[in-house]
């Protein structure tokens, strides 16, 4: 179950982080309501809010908040006891103190705090204003971060358009200026040339053998590329009879 709290405590702080410029030490802005009930469970606020979120966390009150709890009797000085322990913010109505909850949506909207409030009034101010996320403890005993309102995904949202729609700005700019300056390419569809089949590599062909006839015809020496060749006769072949009669004939 922890594992499961602290992944949607990094995925809320993660959002407020990437789209509305948070950044560690994360500043908690903490008033009566929260530290009165953090004060009857005795809950160690600042072990328990780095606990909670894993990295460096602030708690923060202002001036106005601390008058504030004073004036409420008796019943809470143990609470505004433990609020003067905390890093008192200066809220600008230090001569002219104002309640809690005003103080709170005055500072808030300028700068980025997790407000840590159990006033249902003021919750509910902070669901409907982006930027600003909500930080109580459920059933006055468990710390909880509120998960990212409609107003805040509708302002981050707004926040990534106008971020594209500057570098949109930026890139028309710079095509202008290079046009300016004859340096812009050429837009037009770029024509490719079709590959064409190559002869082949007359250096790795073999030399075809060509024949040539002798002028006189048949019968002739025939010439291969600078050699000659005798053409062979055929010999006829007299049978032995003949040769003798031929031989005597002869002698007569």
């Amino acid at each position: 179950m922890k594992i499961t709290k602290h992944k949607k405590t990094r995925k809320y702080m993660s959002f407020y982080i990437n789209n509305f410029g948070f950044r560690e030490p994360l500043l908690c802005l903490i008033d009566g309501s929260f530290c009165h009930a953090a004060y009857k469970i005795r809950l160690q606020v600042e072990e328990q809010l780095k606990k909670y979120f894993q990295c460096e966390v602030k708690p923060i009150v202002t001036a106005c908040i601390i008058t504030e709890t004073d004036n409420l009797g008796a019943g809470f000085v143990g609470t505004s006891q433990l609020l003067k322990r905390f890093l008192v913010h200066r809220c600008g109505h230090e001569k002219r103190p104002i309640s809690g909850s005003s103080c709170i949506k005055a500072i808030s909207q300028t700068s980025r705090y997790i407000v840590a409030t159990q006033d249902r009034a003021l919750q509910e101010w902070i669901r409907s204003k982006p930027t600003i996320p909500l930080f109580y403890l459920h059933n006055s005993s468990v710390p909880t971060l509120v998960q990212p309102s409609e107003a805040n995904r509708k302002a981050a949202a707004e926040g990534q358009r106008n971020r594209v729609e500057v570098r949109t700005l930026d890139h028309e700019t710079l095509t202008g200026l290079k046009k300016k300056e004859g340096l812009a390419e050429a837009t037009g569809p770029i024509v490719r040339k079709k590959k064409r089949p190559k002869n082949p590599n007359p250096l790795s062909c073999k030399k075809s053998k060509k024949k040539k006839e002798a002028p006189n015809g048949a019968g002739g020496p025939s010439v291969t590329e600078g050699k000659v060749t005798k053409k062979s006769r055929k010999r006829i072949k007299l049978p032995k009879h003949v040769v003798e009669q031929l031989k005597s004939s002869v002698g007569k």
